[in-house]
């Protein structure tokens, strides 16, 4: 009769565990929620996001030379980029909750990767010194295109054959992004 009570008490902390870390995952889902929702930042970020894609303007922020308001609009529109780049990373590492997030924000969330598609798509050219040619990074926004692709499949979807290369090196005159090596799991010592 031991082990069936080991079997039963070792069931019920594995249980334990899961809903434990279910919680959790609901709880942080929610608390980036209410964060994004509350805090002033987010709310100008989102202000300059949709403004832009209202007019569907993003274009212009490829080229902002010295003109300082569309430099920092250019920053702003990277910057909520970012914010659901990192939420997806969240949401394909079931850090955070993907159904409460997507009851919450779905719609909204494919409807500006769609909107941001072709901002992004440029973004990933690079133009290299290195070797004088365009580079394109398909990482960029990666885990941001995954998410809204799983949501919708109205998503876009971006590779490097759904555009060219720009004309001529421009842009904001980023570095080229290096090549990241894959994970590799460490052995275990």
């Amino acid at each position: 009769m031991t082990p069936i009570l080991v079997a039963i008490s070792a069931s019920i902390a594995v249980w334990g565990i899961i809903w434990a870390r279910s919680v959790a995952c609901m709880r942080a889902t929610l608390d980036i929620i209410e964060k994004t929702e509350s805090t002033e930042h987010y709310r100008g970020l989102n202000k300059t996001f949709s403004a832009r894609r209202k007019a569907n303007s993003f274009q212009e922020l490829h080229h902002p030379g010295a003109d300082a308001a569309l430099s920092t609009e250019r920053t702003n529109v990277i910057d909520y980029l970012n914010h659901y780049e990192l939420v997806s990373i969240g949401l394909l590492r079931n850090l955070l909750d993907f159904k409460i997030y997507k009851d919450w924000i779905g719609g909204p969330f494919v409807r500006d990767w769609n909107a941001a598609a072709d901002f992004i798509q440029q973004e990933r050219w690079q133009w290299d010194d290195k070797t004088s040619r365009w580079l394109y990074r398909e990482r960029a926004f990666s885990n941001f295109a995954k998410v809204a692709r799983k949501m919708s499949k109205e998503a876009r979807i971006l590779t490097q054959e759904t555009s060219r290369p720009p004309a001529a090196p421009e842009g904001p005159n980023d570095a080229a992004l290096p090549i990241l090596t894959p994970d590799v799991p460490k052995p275990l010592a």
